[in-house]
């Protein structure tokens, strides 16, 4: 990932940091980084993360809310007020959600690998980093999307389990990828691909929002 400008020396050592740290968490996890490591790759003295960051786990969380935010940042997320029907924005929406789980661009390299680590090994703070900066504004966007479709009255709990229906259809072929590779059915990494599999799940989801009622007392 290149480096961009910075308005002073101290400015730039602090950038070549978060982005050295963001490769060696990626690649190997926070308990396993190496802070001279980081140091070295960012051409700065073993003592600039303390100086900069403070401590290792403050760097670590300036990662997490970097990564977060290329994440959302790499393709624009699309909003309910740009579809005249709340149909097309989901459909406009899950192809998005499902391109930003599936691809690795070189916008954020970092996200996938940070979030495989943390549920192998979770570390204090950086999960609700995440959360704050992207998983968050996706889960409120398609909370607005699946109102508008659904279009009546339900209790929160339901219309939560609605949403993470949704969000489910949307992330189950990252998590599952080991799984269904070995069933025959490996998650596509073609952004032609993707949004192939986007538009069934979007129809799915679609079919099913429109069709439900709910149960007694929702």
């Amino acid at each position: 990932m290149a480096y961009h400008a910075s308005n002073s020396p101290a400015d730039d050592t602090r950038e070549r940091l978060l982005h050295a740290a963001g490769h060696e968490f990626a690649r190997v996890g926070f308990a396993a980084a190496s802070v001279r490591s980081i140091c070295e790759a960012a051409d700065a003295n073993v003592s600039a993360v303390k100086y900069h960051y403070g401590s290792k786990e403050s760097l670590y969380l300036a990662v997490w809310a970097a990564a977060a935010e290329q994440m959302v940042s790499a393709e624009p997320m699309p909003r309910l007020e740009q579809f005249e029907d709340p149909k097309d924005a989901l459909r406009a929406f899950v192809a998005w959600f499902m391109r930003l789980v599936l691809t690795e661009s070189k916008i954020h390299p970092w996200a996938g690998r940070l979030l495989a680590h943390e549920t192998v090994s979770p570390t204090p703070g950086a999960l609700d980093m995440f959360v704050k900066h992207c998983a968050g504004p996706v889960t409120q966007e398609i909370s607005r999307i699946v109102k508008a479709i659904v279009r009546r009255p339900m209790k929160a709990k339901t219309h939560d389990d609605l949403v993470f229906a949704v969000v489910a259809l949307c992330v189950n072929p990252k998590h599952s990828c080991e799984i269904l590779t070995k069933l025959g059915h490996p998650p596509p990494d073609s952004r032609a691909g993707i949004n192939r599999m986007a538009r069934v799940m979007a129809e799915f989801a679609i079919s099913g929002l429109t069709g439900f009622t709910g149960e007694e007392g929702d």
